[in-house]
């Protein structure tokens, strides 16, 4: 789903949520959502079942982007610019040997993605059970920077990369980096059947930890005083990149809207099928977190319903 600024939304709906905050969190629950929580400058001022904890899909792509930022600071990752041959010398010789870890963050690898015409993995892909071997096989089909493609085979990639940098596996090493030191408890991963964390998809986590990790992006990397991640690298992430015939908004695995290339976005989020939202709106000092487990289709626009509520209240 890609959020568009909405402007001259005037249907009843929109008029309610103007005026009633509650209708924000009728809309939610009305919509199968699993947890719900609201941070303004902060503070939680909505929320529902915030302590329920579920399988966010794609929302966990993010988590990468975070623990490159954590080896950033840590001082083990002095470039993103780094290749896959460089750090994985199991593909040196490979086509894929020559694709940076910054490429593979924004989409753009030319790596073969397994998706079908309807733009979702394959019934094979969602079946394999060694996802890491899966990803290291896969050829290229495009000149890396030239060819935006949402890829779930890259961020595979990308978090060989960040283990092999770490030293430790990925889950292993955000909850003691990152999750531990800001509290976070009810995260979890799923692996495959090799014992690989998937990267891609397989957090599990509360709505209420969920959004703790879209205040650090907010607040640039700090958490109650404490600098966790580099602020330079949450600016640098959550920004918008440029590559060639590129037209998408991306940023270091982030996705935004109405930005400009290096500046401030309305908007920085990720999203996740089903229906899960992380979102942080940087101009109103708003981050909210939807979690959902639904199979049904998802019945509200959810970035919608957020912007509204704190745009049209003058915050």
């Amino acid at each position: 789903m890609v959020f568009r600024h909405p402007v001259g939304m005037f249907s009843p709906l929109w008029l309610l949520l103007w005026t009633d905050p509650n209708a924000l969190i009728d809309a939610v629950k009305r919509s199968d959502s699993a947890g719900l929580l609201i941070l303004e400058q902060g503070r939680a001022v909505a929320e529902y079942q915030p302590d329920k904890a579920v399988h966010v899909q794609s929302v966990s792509k993010p988590m990468l982007s975070l623990m490159a930022g954590c080896l950033r600071t840590d001082g083990k990752l002095p470039s993103i610019d780094v290749t896959l041959g460089e750090t994985l010398p199991e593909l040196k010789n490979d086509p894929k040997g020559v694709v940076t870890m910054r490429q593979l963050m924004a989409h753009v690898s030319g790596i073969a993605a397994p998706v079908g015409q309807n733009g979702q993995n394959t019934p094979e892909f969602k079946r394999l059970k060694d996802t890491r071997r899966f990803a290291f096989a896969q050829p290229m089909d495009a000149a890396p920077g030239t060819k935006y493609r949402y890829n779930n085979t890259g961020m595979i990639l990308l978090g060989a990369m960040l283990e092999r940098i770490a030293g430790e596996p990925a889950p292993k090493y955000l909850e003691r980096r990152l999750f531990a030191p800001m509290g976070i408890r009810s995260a979890k991963w799923m692996k495959d059947g090799a014992g690989n964390a998937y990267g891609y998809m397989g957090l599990v986590i509360s709505a209420r930890d969920l959004v703790k990790l879209g205040q650090l992006v907010l607040e640039e990397g700090r958490w109650e005083g404490r600098q966790l991640v580099d602020a330079a690298w949450m600016r640098e992430s959550s920004r918008q990149v440029t590559y060639p015939a590129v037209s998408e908004k991306l940023g270091l695995v982030w996705m935004m809207e109405s930005g400009e290339a290096g500046k401030e976005p309305l908007l920085i989020y990720h999203s996740g099928d089903g229906g899960n939202w992380l979102i942080v709106f940087p101009g109103l000092k708003v981050v909210a977190a939807r979690v959902r487990d639904s199979s049904s289709a998802d019945s509200i626009e959810f970035p919608k319903l957020v912007y509204q509520q704190f745009r049209a209240a003058g915050r």
